[in-house]
C-alpha cells in the first residue's frame, strides 16, 4: 500500500461491550466513546440489555427523502444497487465481484469522500492493473448514479476513473489458429472452434447447453431461456457452415454414447463428464505446446471479429452477429477492414482526375 493510505480513516467498529478491569464493570465502547453500564462481572446479561438499548437509541430512522452525501455511506449505495439492479443484469456474478473488491475500501466511507484523491488512493490500495480498477470504479459510478435517480442521494457525484490503457491488437493468424488447435486437448479444441466461429465470451460458451443448440435450424442460442434479449436478438447466431459441421459431428458422438453417459453430457464443452468453469489454463497449455505467446480466451474472441472484418463484414452486421456494440467494432476492429476509408479514397481519386 502507498503512503497516501496513512491518512485514510480506518473502518469504524460497531458498538460493543468491553470489560474494564480497573473499574470492574462492563462499558459500551463505540469508537472513541465509552459509556459505563454500571453492571459487574456477574451481570453480563444486564450489560447486553444495556447495549441493545444503546443501539436502539442510536439507530438511524428509515430515510424519507434524499440524503446528503455526508449522511449516506458508500456501502449503502452499493448494497441498494446490487439488490435492485443486480438481478436484471446479464452477468450478475461480474457485478458481485466488483462490489466485493470495492467494499473493503469504500463501504464505511460516506459518499462525500468520493473524490479524485480518494479514487487515486483506491488505485494504490487495489494494486491491480488500471483497467481492472477502472471497471470497478465504473460500478461505483453506476451505483451512485442509480442512488440519485432513485431519490436516495440528493445529487450525483463524479467518480474519477484511471486513464484507459491502449488495447493490444493481438489476434491469431489462420496458421497460428491451426497450430493452437493441434496442440489443444479435445474439450479445449471444441471451445476454440466455438469461440472462433461465434466470437462469444468465454462464459457464454462454457455455459452453453445442448438444449440451446438447434441443428435442424442451424441456430445456437447463447442466452438462457428467460434471459433478457435485445431487439436484434443478439443472443443467438445462425451457425456458419464450418461450425455447423463441427457441431453435427459432436452431436453424433454424443448420440453414440450409452444413454446414461449421454444424459450427463448437458453442456457442449465438458471435461471428464463435468462442466468447465474456467478455460484459461487449458488455452495457456495449448499455446505453450504450440509455441505461441499471449493467447487468452479474449484473444480468441478478438481473433473471430478481426478475421470477419478483414473479410469484409460491415460494422452493423459485425455488431449484431458478435454481440458487440457498433462503437466497439469501429474503434477496435474497423482498421482491419478493406472498406475502411474506401468511400473517401474514391471521392479523392475522382476529384484528382
Amino acid at each position: 500500500m502507498g503512503a497516501g493510505l496513512d491518512h485514510m480513516p480506518r473502518p469504524r467498529k460497531p458498538a460493543r461491550l468491553y470489560w474494564r478491569k480497573d473499574e470492574q464493570q462492563w462499558v459500551i465502547r463505540d469508537g472513541n466513546t465509552q459509556k459505563r453500564t454500571g453492571f459487574g462481572a456477574r451481570e453480563s446479561g444486564k450489560a447486553e440489555d444495556a447495549l441493545a438499548e444503546y443501539l436502539k437509541a442510536k439507530a438511524v430512522p428509515e430515510r424519507t427523502g434524499p440524503a446528503n452525501p455526508a449522511d449516506l455511506t458508500v456501502g449503502e449505495v452499493l448494497a441498494k444497487y446490487a439488490d435492485d439492479y443486480g438481478p436484471s443484469m446479464d452477468a450478475p456474478a461480474t457485478l458481485a465481484y466488483s462490489i466485493s473488491a470495492l467494499a473493503p475500501f469504500w463501504a464505511d466511507l460516506t459518499c462525500d469522500a468520493v473524490k479524485e484523491s480518494t479514487c487515486r488512493r483506491y488505485l494504490t490500495h487495489r494494486d491491480r492493473a488500471p483497467g481492472t480498477v477502472r471497471r470497478e470504479l465504473g460500478v461505483l459510478q453506476a451505483a451512485i448514479n442509480y442512488a440519485h435517480r432513485e431519490g436516495v442521494l440528493v445529487h450525483p457525484i463524479k467518480v474519477k476513473l484511471p486513464e484507459a490503457g491502449a488495447i493490444r491488437d493481438r489476434w491469431l493468424t489462420r496458421d497460428e489458429l491451426a497450430m493452437l488447435l493441434r496442440a489443444a486437448a479435445p474439450h479445449v479444441r471444441r471451445f476454440i472452434l466455438l469461440s472462433f466461429y461465434s466470437g462469444r465470451r468465454a462464459s457464454a460458451i462454457l455455459e452453453l447447453t445442448w438444449a440451446r443448440v438447434d441443428l435442424n435450424a442451424g441456430v445456437i442460442r447463447f442466452r438462457e431461456d428467460g434471459q433478457r434479449e435485445t431487439n436484434k436478438r443478439r443472443g443467438r447466431i445462425t451457425m456458419p457452415r464450418q461450425l455447423r459441421n463441427h457441431v453435427a459431428r459432436w452431436r453424433a458422438e454424443l448420440d453414440a454414447m450409452p444413454r446414461r453417459s449421454a444424459a450427463r453430457q448437458t453442456h457442449v464443452v465438458m471435461f471428464r463428464g463435468k462442466t468447465v468453469a474456467n478455460i484459461k489454463k487449458g488455452i495457456a497449455r495449448a499455446a505453450e505446446r504450440a509455441g505461441l505467446d499471449d493467447v487468452t480466451p479474449h484473444v480468441l474472441k478478438h481473433t473471430a471479429i478481426t478475421h470477419a472484418v478483414m473479410n469484409g463484414l460491415g460494422i452493423e452486421d459485425a455488431a449484431e452477429y458478435f454481440d458487440t456494440s457498433p462503437a466497439t467494432i469501429r474503434e477496435h476492429y474497423w482498421h482491419h477492414s478493406p472498406h475502411q476509408q474506401a468511400a473517401a479514397v474514391q471521392v479523392i481519386e475522382r476529384r484528382g482526375r
